[in-house]
């Protein structure tokens, strides 16, 4: 079992001793290798962890997760407000490592409750992780139930809280085909009320359980077919279960329980996915604008447009109507939840319990002689204040993987990430207003007017395909203030389905490109060139060949021109000069020629030290920093250039080395932000990645 505390090393500190090394300078493909080598080391410092914060789920209401609350009666009553929360604790990506607890809040008295799970073999408390929650539904018993994947042992567990008498029951892992556990995708009750649960798995992993909350799974043993990944939407009825699974097609079967004969109903193409929900009468599915009543091993089309008669099938322990006026607020950073009452009531408490998580830092900027960073495909954003403190300015709502910097004048500080490839533009000189929690409840005017507030969704840019990147990996802001974005338009469904894409967003006016060409090449790095007009996009060969480095012009919307690359990846890229791009994979640093298509600079490090990341310093050198004799021991290397003929050589100092404090091997430093200080001709290097931040001061 993980531990939920990290080994803290010491940091390597101080200055060494310098000594150089002469090296033969090696051409090798008309690349030279460097001919220098110095061990002169600066002081490397850890300023802090910017995000420490707890991973409470507060609103987990079947009925609308992600934007209700969960509210029930107080137990063994009709009366009173309970609101039901899930303290996730502390995260390896986004699975717990321990079992989740409830976190139960009288809002009539302000008093709370940890619910930890139970197992209901022997009643002992659950302390490994039961995987990362994939769905809630209320049971006609009136009991929540909580689906999960990614357990330890692999597999998904069903969950039950009863909110009557206030307990947690571990009710196993349902799933397990040629050896092994598969995870739980979808949930819902049937018609007879029971709850039903389809898998998730590899090819042919699915299969179907029925729950008639007996403390016994009727499963499906026999898989469905032999090529869906997962059973996306699942209903029933006294007589057969309807499973909707896929991968890259979608099928909807009519599974007999008695006989286990399966029917196939309904089929759809790749962007069409057939949805199945329970109402009163009867299951009914629906597939882009018909719905289909499920009825005796068929499926009855309604005609185009036309909606079920009834109403869905769900219990609630309140209507809408007697909550609708409760609002809640979960402070992820300060552990508090403030509510209002439909009395008007306001009151808050501090629930302590609750577990701090410490996220991984990610892509930051230098803006107006302060530093900003992201958390690493999470939605927070930080700055550090003039104290050397970092201060948490908030959360996007949205997983950030990229964050570039306008202009020194306009202040902002441009966002991009997943899903939809949203694109958020923050004003710096402006407070932050914008709750992140609560975006999926938002509409789009309203985002607009927020700070950060909303620009784009770039997947859809034109509003007529689903081209364009689901996630913006890279931004970068050009001299005429073209804001480049660029990613995969990455399939949830098949990854093989990823394709490169880019685009531009200028002026509230936004485009893609869309070449056929890109299609079997995936993003990997973006640059803009020396004289800042245009983007130089490197990409990674997703069918083994050579990857491509890309010249995309956004006044034109079009790729002027390209080049293939040596290897399949080209790693990270930068901009060096007006000829060259610099680029890191694996443990080689390189110069590649964008007028010539020709590396003219290559050197590998050896010994299996892996470059983790690169960047430009404000005196034309390059830093990047590599693994060095262990997993979480680092070392930062500056490289001068010198030119010969269309090749270059170079003379390296070893700038300085560090531990992760976390001694994590899960993150790395993959992340260089320059800090530039021109009034006295120095810079700081800021090094990202790790869970806290390492900073060299005061380098020329």
């Amino acid at each position: 079992m993980k531990s939920s505390r990290m080994i803290l090393l010491p940091i390597i500190l101080g200055a060494f001793i310098s000594c150089s090394k002469k090296v033969d300078i090696i051409p090798v493909n008309n690349t030279t290798i460097a001919t220098t080598q110095v061990a002169s080391q600066s002081s490397v410092s850890n300023i802090g962890t910017p995000f420490i914060i707890t991973n409470v789920s507060s609103k987990i209401n079947p009925l609308n997760p992600n934007i209700l609350p969960l509210i029930t009666y107080h137990p063994k009553t009709n009366a009173g407000y309970e609101l039901v929360m899930i303290d996730n604790g502390i995260l390896n990506g986004s699975t717990p490592i321990n079992a989740f607890h409830f976190v139960v809040v009288n809002l009539d008295n302000n008093s709370y409750k940890i619910v930890k799970i139970l197992n209901s073999s022997n009643g002992t408390e659950v302390t490994s992780s039961v995987g990362r929650i994939t769905r809630y539904a209320f049971g006609m018993d009136k009991k929540l139930y909580v689906a999960t994947e990614g357990s330890d042992g692999g597999g998904g567990h069903i969950i039950e809280y009863d909110p009557d008498v206030q307990t947690a029951w571990d009710l196993g892992k349902p799933f397990k085909n040629a050896g092994r556990y598969l995870d739980i995708y979808s949930l819902q009750v049937g018609t007879d009320n029971a709850l039903y649960g389809g898998s998730f798995g590899g090819n042919g992993d699915v299969m179907t359980f029925r729950y008639n909350y007996n403390n016994n799974f009727e499963v499906d043993q026999q898989p469905i077919d032999n090529f869906s990944r997962y059973v996306t939407y699942i209903s029933g009825d006294a007589t057969y279960t309807y499973a909707s699974c896929g991968e890259s097609s979608w099928n909807l079967y009519a599974i007999n329980r008695s006989t286990k004969q399966k029917t196939l109903l309904l089929s759809s193409g790749v962007n069409s996915r057939i949805e199945l929900n329970t109402y009163t009468d009867a299951p009914y599915a629906h597939l882009i604008n018909t719905h289909y009543k499920l009825q005796n091993n068929a499926a009855n089309s309604l005609g185009a447009y036309n909606t079920p008669s009834t109403n869905q099938l769900a219990y609630s322990p309140y209507s809408i109507a007697d909550i609708s006026n409760i609002t809640i607020n979960w402070d992820s950073y300060n552990k508090k939840l403030s509510y209002t009452l439909n009395s008007g009531v306001q009151n808050s408490v501090t629930i302590s319990d609750v577990v701090n998580d410490t996220y991984r830092t990610g892509a930051g900027v230098w803006l107006n002689n302060k530093l900003y960073i992201s958390s690493a495909n999470h939605s927070l954003l930080s700055t550090l204040d003039n104290n050397n403190h970092f201060q948490l300015l908030g959360n996007t709502g949205i997983s950030i993987y990229n964050i570039a910097a306008g202009n020194a004048a306009d202040n902002n500080i441009y966002i991009g990430g997943y899903p939809k490839g949203n694109l958020y533009s923050f004003n710096t000189q402006q407070s932050w207003n914008l709750d992140g929690s609560n975006i999926a409840s938002m509409s789009t005017p309203a985002i607009k007017q927020t700070n950060p507030h909303f620009l784009a969704r770039t997947q859809d840019a034109n509003g007529t395909t689903d081209q364009g990147p689901m996630f913006i990996a890279s931004l970068a802001v050009t001299k005429n203030n073209y804001l480049i974005y660029s990613g995969d338009n990455d399939r949830v469904t098949a990854s093989a389905g990823r394709t490169l894409e880019m685009g531009y967003y200028k002026n509230g006016s936004y485009n893609n490109i869309q070449l056929s060409t890109l299609a079997n090449y995936q993003f990997s790095s973006m640059c803009l060139t020396y004289d800042s007009s245009k983007a130089i996009i490197a990409a990674t060969n997703s069918m083994g060949g050579n990857g491509k480095i890309y010249l995309y012009d956004p006044a034109s919307n079009s790729i002027i021109s390209s080049f293939n690359f040596p290897t399949n990846n080209p790693g990270r890229i930068i901009t060096f000069d007006n000829d060259n791009i610099a680029g890191v994979y694996d443990d080689v640093l390189y110069l590649f020629n964008i007028k010539t298509g020709n590396i003219s600079f290559k050197q590998a490090l050896g010994n299996g030290q892996a470059i983790f990341s690169i960047i430009k310093t404000p005196n034309n050198k390059i830093d990047i920093v590599h693994m060095y004799l262990q997993a979480t021991h680092f070392k930062v290397l500056t490289f001068s250039f010198t030119k010969n003929a269309d090749n270059y050589s170079a003379n390296s100092i070893s700038t300085g080395e560090f531990s992760d404090a976390e001694n994590d091997e899960n993150t790395k430093p993959d992340n260089l932000i320059i800090g530039s200080h021109p009034e006295n001709n120095s810079y700081d290097l800021y090094i990202a990645g790790l869970k806290s931040i390492y900073q060299i001061s005061n380098l020329q």
